[in-house]
């Protein structure tokens, strides 16, 4: 096949054979695909914008085509077959056009598979209240989410999930639970009152893929405390500035109202982020996991939030898992090297007691100039 034949499915396949987990499509540049977290190009000629819509074409309408001329943007995801899934994100930079297409694995990994604790799993047998799931964009928290659900679908009590998405990326096959999956803009049209809809249709958990504003913030927590499970997402890097991010979504003046309401339905924080192994094969997780001791809760009510980091420390007696013991346990084992063990830690000294603090990149930057 030409290049001028080039299409789509071919450049998704590539990006797949290589263990690719996005495309990219710039124009004036050549394909490119972030594989271990870095970016390279695949053999192919540049794309101009024209190029890289004709490739998109055969995968939207004519109403989705009208709305990206409209906006400048669009978001929705598709199944290619035999591919698989990808989310899509088409947008505008300088008057061009460019596109990033994620690969969504259909394959739903076991949690032990994902390197996880083993408290992880025994979370998602809770009945009632939040949890949350949060790590930076590629972080991998949709699979960790995919995950416990299947976990639970395989191995837990029958129960009635729903799922609110933007949009669906792992469609769930029935085994011992049964599923509801809406999209947002298609079967509901937000977080918010996808939230408060499923709360009227007998869901024993509520997976909210994100928690975006202060109203699905809300919705979530009246789900958790009128007797739901559910669980969520944030793109915050540990539990300390999640349980920041949520309280001060709000005005000051709700804000202590907020923090009681949170410290009552919080049940846990599972961070996590993906480190590149020392032997250049795949990337590592790196997860942190709190758990809402009475300690806790107190601590978030009295909004000493900074003392959270403390708290995880000294919990690895009742499961709570400390991002930088994890990380010294790989780095001890070789799996990351420890320029990554130190760029990853909240404290490198718990790493390695002759580490120097790192300077920030800002101060770094500042000094350069």
């Amino acid at each position: 096949m030409s290049d001028k034949d080039l299409t789509l499915s071919q450049l998704l396949s590539e990006a797949i054979a290589v263990g690719g987990s996005d495309l990219h499509l710039l124009h004036n540049s050549a394909p490119m695909v972030r594989v271990s977290g870095e970016i390279a190009a695949l053999k192919h000629p540049a794309v101009t914008s024209d190029q890289i819509m004709t490739l998109i074409k055969p995968f939207i309408d004519q109403n989705e085509i009208d709305a990206f001329k409209k906006e400048f943007k669009l978001h929705f995801s598709r199944a290619i077959e035999p591919l698989g899934r990808f989310r899509f994100s088409l947008y505008h930079a300088l008057g061009t056009m460019g596109a990033t297409i994620r690969i969504i694995t259909s394959k739903i990994y076991p949690l032990a598979a994902l390197g996880l604790p083993p408290v992880v799993g025994n979370l998602i047998t809770r009945r009632t209240g939040i949890i949350l799931v949060t790590g930076p964009t590629g972080s991998g928290k949709s699979t960790t989410m995919a995950a416990m659900l299947e976990h639970l679908n395989q191995t837990g009590r029958p129960q009635k999930i729903i799922t609110i998405e933007d949009p669906i990326e792992t469609i769930f096959k029935p085994a011992r639970c049964i599923f509801v999956q809406r999209e947002v803009g298609i079967d509901t049209p937000s977080f918010e009152t996808g939230t408060l809809d499923a709360l009227r249709q007998d869901p024993d958990i509520l997976c909210i893929g994100e928690m975006r504003d202060s109203k699905s913030i809300q919705a979530a927590m009246l789900a958790a405390e009128t007797g739901h499970l559910v669980i969520t997402t944030l793109h915050t890097r540990d539990a300390s500035k999640t349980a920041q991010r949520i309280i001060s979504s709000f005005p000051e003046a709700d804000q202590q109202v907020l923090s009681d309401q949170f410290a009552s339905t919080i049940e846990a924080v599972i961070s996590q982020e993906l480190l590149p192994r020392a032997d250049g094969k795949g990337m590592v997780i790196a997860p942190e996991v709190l758990l809402a001791t009475s300690a806790v809760r107190q601590l978030i009510r009295e909004r000493r939030l900074e003392a959270i980091n403390d708290a995880i420390q000294a919990g690895a007696s009742v499961g709570m898992v400390s991002k930088d013991m994890w990380l010294k346990n790989l780095l001890q084992k070789n799996i990351i090297s420890r320029d990554t063990a130190l760029s990853a830690a909240h404290s490198v000294q718990m790493i390695d007691d002759k580490a120097q603090p790192l300077q920030s990149k800002e101060s770094i930057f500042f000094r350069k100039l």
